[in-house]
């Protein structure tokens, strides 16, 4: 009940439209009612022989007052026949286009607050992703986190688009239905709805079978969303190691999990149309035994029955089909579930009560005896403490998983130390507020991360970080540009831009695909160069690169260092000699520190790692 409750706050700003959807429902179902209400006065009043002497089944101590106003009636209808069929039909008619017209509004306003709300509730939940901390990203795979924006939305959008629609209807049209089969005959509507709770049973039993079910779908379809984005963002691996036919083989395994997955709920779905057509069909028949015996007895008119029956069959229309919006609710609400699981995630890394703006940092960087563990008890870093003045180059090298990206990673609070603490100018950097914090630094790693967007939008991306949304997604001011232009000069990019087809406004595919490594380096470099942080970081930026691409990006780097604290991860070791601090780990301790001469002097780890890279001396 608190999933349904807070799936409808996402309702309330469209409240206008809903009730205007529930006066069209209710003349909907009014309609409806006055349609079938209509069969008995063309069986009775015209068909019907002398001694019809009824328009409708009343009650009993409410004939004798209404016998000669009856008659009359009666007697008005035999003489005009003709007369009185045509206009029934035309009134007919006039009931039912009347009765389409409120239903489209109605339909139309509840699927839009359906839609709206999904596209709600997709924008929340994207919105939410990106405050949660780096932990999460890590602990989850980008299939998962997809699956839970597109399908499980999805699920709940269905949830939604039933429960404000459907779910509204049938209970409207039910209720002026069962109302019409008591004010025909009460005695033979007890008789019939006796059958009608035990509807509620399978209801209820299918619905919750169907939500269990519809969680392992939603599941099923998170490991098919991860199998297919490894799949494709992996291909030239796949086809490089000539692994096309297992890739396949592992997407129809879990595909085939999918197929039997959904058909669990395929078979509690379909078996709770002929559940409900049974109880239906018990309940016709006793109406139509009975009824028929008050017929034979003269307390119930042949056209009375007519529209009793007319009314019960009509009835269980909208049962049957609140048994359908049952289950595809249910279905819903494990998407539900599973979206509001992620968005009750809270970030590990937030804002402290009472964090202010970072000024700008002019001074220091301190590490001070810091330790780091992503579990409770396992250590990436222990008592690390070193200082970097601002304008030094400060290395950090190491073995393979000495720690050194999770060193950096602390920087700009994409985690916070399990022990000791950072300080810029001697400032935690738990007491200032995260975005002031990421506005000085600036990041340059192995894995140029470029979108699918023009060269002129991903070297400004930081610019909409303050430029708003509606920037993001058109071209950069005249005086962005010839920012932009400036940056990818500096970055040595410019030549390579305006070689493209339509130079900065050339779109460069997803991950930058289009380029080659080196040249996604200098957009990245360039993206750096316009943000002017006074810390940066350069995470193996030239890895991985030709030497004519690498000799381009050292230029760009060096001009990028200039007047900025920098922190460098390197393997090359080459690439680090005039570094300023050199502060080598190993196993997550700081075992040395200084620059190269004294390291070499004192032939410890960082003289053992520089000897193993003799192509690099």
């Amino acid at each position: 009940m608190a999933q349904y409750l807070r799936l409808l706050k996402y309702a309330l700003p469209y409240r206008g439209r809903i009730a205007i959807s529930i006066v069209c429902l209710l003349i909907a179902s009014l309609l409806n009612a006055v349609s079938v209400a209509s069969l008995q006065p063309v069986f009775d009043g015209l068909f019907g022989g002398e001694g019809s002497r009824q328009l409708l089944s009343l009650p009993r101590a409410l004939q004798p007052l209404l016998e000669g106003w009856v008659a009359r009636v009666q007697g008005f209808l035999q003489a005009h026949q003709m007369s009185v069929l045509t206009f029934l039909a035309w009134f007919l008619l006039a009931v039912l286009l009347a009765k389409a017209m409120v239903s489209y509004v109605s339909v139309y306003l509840m699927k839009y607050v359906s839609e709206r709300v999904m596209a709600d509730v997709r924008d929340a939940l994207y919105a939410h992703l990106h405050s949660l901390s780096l932990g999460f990203f890590l602990r989850k795979n980008t299939g998962e986190i997809v699956s839970r924006v597109t399908a499980d939305v999805d699920a709940l959008g269905a949830a939604a688009t039933d429960l404000f629609r459907n779910a509204l209807r049938e209970p409207f049209t039910i209720v002026g239905l069962v109302a019409l089969l008591f004010v025909i005959h009460w005695q033979l509507a007890l008789a019939s709805l006796l059958i009608f709770p035990m509807t509620v049973i399978p209801i209820v039993k299918f619905g919750q079978k169907i939500r269990r079910r519809g969680t392992r779908v939603l599941e099923r379809r998170a490991e098919l969303s991860t199998v297919i984005q490894e799949g494709i963002t992996g291909i030239r691996i796949v086809q490089a190691f000539g692994m096309e036919a297992y890739e396949r083989q592992r997407f129809c395994a879990k595909n085939r999990e999918l197929f039997q997955a959904i058909m669990r709920i395929v078979r509690v779905d379909a078996l709770s149309v002929p559940v409900m057509e049974i109880l239906e069909a018990v309940g016709i028949v006793v109406a139509v035994w009975l009824g028929g015996y008050l017929v034979f007895r003269g307390e119930l008119t042949p056209g009375a029955f007519m529209g009793f029956l007319g009314a019960l069959a009509s009835l269980y229309v909208p049962i049957k089909r609140l048994s359908a919006v049952n289950n595809n609710i249910q279905r819903g609400m494990a998407g539900v579930h599973r979206v509001f699981e992620v968005m009750d995630q809270q970030p590990e890394v937030t804002d402290r009560s009472g964090a202010r703006v970072l000024p700008p940092v002019k001074e220091t960087v301190t590490f001070e005896h810091v330790s780091f563990a992503y579990e409770p008890g396992r250590f990436i870093l222990r008592d690390v403490h070193f200082r970097g003045k601002m304008g030094e180059i400060v290395a950090i090298v190491g073995p393979s998983g000495a720690g050194k990206s999770t060193l950096v990673n602390l920087l700009p609070r994409f985690f916070d130390p399990t022990e000791g603490r950072i300080l810029l100018d001697g400032v935690d950097l738990r007491d200032v507020r995260l975005a002031s914090l990421r506005a000085q630094i600036g990041m340059v790693t192995q894995d140029t991360i470029l979108f699918d967007d023009t060269v002129a939008n991903n070297i400004a991306y930081g610019l909409f970080a303050t430029g708003g949304a509606a920037r993001a997604s058109g071209p950069p001011a005249d005086c962005d540009l010839a920012r932009i232009r400036e940056a990818a000069r500096l970055a040595n990019a410019e030549e390579f831009i305006l070689q493209l087809p339509e130079g900065y406004a050339t779109r460069i595919g997803e991950k930058g695909v289009r380029l080659s490594g080196g040249q996604k380096q200098r957009i990245a470099i360039a993206r750096a160069v316009l943000k002017d942080p006074p810390i940066l970081i350069l995470d193996e930026a030239t890895s991985a690169l030709d030497a004519e691409a690498e000799r381009l990006v050292q230029e760009a780097l060096e001009r990028l260092m200039r007047n900025r604290t920098t922190f460098v991860i390197a393997h090359r070791l080459s690439t680090v000699i005039q570094a300023d601090r050199i502060v080598v780990l190993e196993d997550g301790r700081l075992v040395e520190m200084g620059t190269h001469p004294e390291l070499m002097a004192a032939r410890g780890t960082y003289f053992r790692l520089y000897q193993n890279q003799p192509q690099e001396a």
